[in-house]
């Protein structure tokens, strides 16, 4: 019991009392700095340290690739089968053990939330300051705890529930998982009612946005949630689906005083010169003005190893979602066009030799030399999402990202993470709105338009799953709503920071054992056809054996279930 309390007390901390490094492999602890409930909050101060501390580990769940793994499921992202991206590879496979840090890093960055919220809402009841005050920091606290039990319940299924910060509650047993979904549900319920709809003075607001969660982004929250729990597991159908539609279309209709927009050019949406923009509706903010500790250690994830910008290649792009994808700046802003390789030249330039950084070569990622092989190793589609350009001198260039430019081979950079994008919340209200029964549809056929306007050619034309192109004013609520679950796909391919991944729309459409089968059949794709040859690839990382549920939800951390004999499939 004294080991479980020091391991719990240990997770509170202010936020200027936090120390990392960059790589979030350890902390550095003031005792000064724990928070315990019962001496804590006893001024306004502790208050803003308080919330601090909560966005401080909120940072932690996103800071590095590894809390975000078992994203790979989905049908979007897939894995080196090599190098270090074992961990990664395993989960793109559905075949997980609990020793995996993916694993273990998402159950406990996203519990350390938790119990961070849960001193935030404990300490409440003892706070004799400003009522407001008291409001803002409980809707933070609760928005944070429904969304990590949101992210938990998706990739875990049952889970412990934890909302006091007494010790006995570690060895709860996991809950059903609609009593998880319960919770959430209450949590954002409360969120709403406590949070403003803006903020004023720092750290709630910083270079021109909202970087504290706000009522309209709790909403949105809501939304989605209802949304999971229509479909799989839950199946709750259409009055779930009607609540998610209303939620939506609430921000929508409010929008005139949110002030959320689309930005007009795709290229913009996840560009480091547009960091801070109004169609984030949430977001993680990192490194900004040192109120958290914390950067976005991202920008080298998405190049391949061995292009000659110490790529990590984290995370690559499945194939046949790839061809699928429709053409335009959308895709053209998630994957890059070409694949560019580069090296360090050295120039003199007077008396002084001066090195400099440049594109060598340019090639499409399925190219293959005169021997046949490929040119580049990875032979897979190449996201650009969190890649940055960079000068000569390999200085950080905030401006759209340019595929034929210089890449940035710093590791870390002060990346806003887009976990919900208006574009998603006009998608989530036309599904919804489709799938409720609503008899009029007008509105909801404009926004799927209004999201295509800036990311395809063709707008009012779309590619059903059977392959059928459909006109949207003629689409059925059927059509449209699988028009709008497949349009969210593209929408957030490959960001796997998304709050609603590609993942978890395929695991709301109960649609995972349809990526795992195509994954083990691994048939060829023909990828291009040019000068009279085709060009075909397959997945890499192989994937074996049948199909059951439980591949769906990953292991228990074996650590965790160590200590907690409760935690057994």
């Amino acid at each position: 019991m004294k080991t479980k309390k020091l391991l719990y007390t240990g997770c509170f901390m202010a936020a200027s009392l936090l120390s990392l490094t960059s790589c979030g492999d350890f902390l550095d602890e003031d005792p000064k700095g724990q928070l315990n409930p019962e001496t804590f909050y006893t001024i306004e101060d502790d208050y803003t340290a308080g919330v601090n501390t909560l966005y401080d580990k909120v940072n932690q769940t996103q800071s590095w690739t590894n809390p975000m793994y078992p994203q790979w499921q989905g049908d979007d992202i897939t894995a080196n089968p090599g190098s270090n991206k074992q961990a990664c590879a395993a989960l793109d496979a559905f075949d997980s053990d609990g020793a995996n840090k993916g694993v273990t890093e998402a159950w406990t960055q996203h519990y350390a939330v938790i119990k961070t919220a849960n001193l935030i809402i404990e300490g409440s009841e003892k706070f004799p300051g400003d009522k407001a005050k008291i409001a803002t920091a409980l809707g933070n606290a609760h928005f944070w705890r429904a969304y990590s039990y949101y992210y938990l319940v998706r990739v875990f299924g049952k889970l412990p529930i934890i909302t006091k910060t007494n010790i006995e509650q570690f060895d709860a047993q996991p809950s059903e998982i609609e009593k998880v979904y319960e919770l959430i549900v209450q949590d954002l319920k409360d969120a709403i009612n406590e949070l403003p709809t803006g903020y004023d003075k720092e750290p709630a607001r910083l270079f021109g946005v909202d970087v504290w969660a706000t009522k309209q982004a709790a909403q949105s929250t809501l939304a989605a949630v209802y949304m999971s729990m229509a479909g799989y597991p839950l199946n709750k159908g259409t009055e779930y689906y009607k609540l998610a539609a209303e939620l939506a279309k609430d921000v929508i209709t409010n929008n005139g005083t949110y002030g959320f927009i689309l930005n007009p050019d795709w290229k913009d949406v996840y560009s480091m010169g547009n960091n801070y923009n109004m169609e984030t509706v949430l977001g993680i903010n990192n490194d900004a003005k040192g109120w958290w500790d914390h950067d976005s250690q991202l920008s080298s994830c998405c190049r391949f190893e061995g292009l000659g910008d110490g790529g990590w290649g984290d995370a690559w792009g499945e194939i046949a979602f790839w061809k699928r994808y429709p053409e335009g700046p959308r895709k053209n802003a998630i994957y890059a066009p070409k694949v560019t390789f580069q090296e360090t030249i050295t120039e003199k330039i007077g008396d002084k030799e001066v090195k400099k950084d440049k594109i060598s070569k340019a090639v499409y990622w399925w190219e293959l030399d005169n021997n046949g092989k490929p040119v580049v190793d990875a032979y897979h589609p190449m996201f650009t999402i969190f890649t940055v350009n960079a000068d000569e001198k390999g200085n950080m260039l905030k401006q759209p990202y340019d595929y034929m430019g210089i890449n940035y081979k710093g590791m870390v950079n002060d990346r806003r993470h887009n976990l919900i994008r208006y574009s998603e919340v006009l998608l989530w209200y036309a599904e919804s709105a489709a799938r409720a029964g609503l008899s009029d549809l007008t509105e909801a056929k404009k926004c799927l338009k209004q999201v295509r306007s800036r990311a395809v050619a063709d707008v009012e034309n779309v590619t059903l799953g059977d392959g059928t192109t459909v006109k949207i004013d003629n689409m059925s609520a059927a059509q449209l709503a699988e028009a709008c679950y497949i349009e969210h796909g593209w929408e957030v391919a490959g960001n796997w920071v998304s709050m609603v991944t590609r993942r978890s729309d395929e695991l709301r459409m109960d649609e995972l054992k349809k990526n795992f089968e195509y994954r083990v059949a691994n048939a060829p794709i023909v990828v291009a056809k040019e000068g009279g040859k085709e060009y075909t690839a397959k997945e890499s990382v192989t994937v074996k054996g049948t199909w059951s549920e439980d591949r769906i939800y990953c292991p228990y951390p074996t650590t965790d279930g160590e200590k907690n004999p409760n935690l057994k499939r």
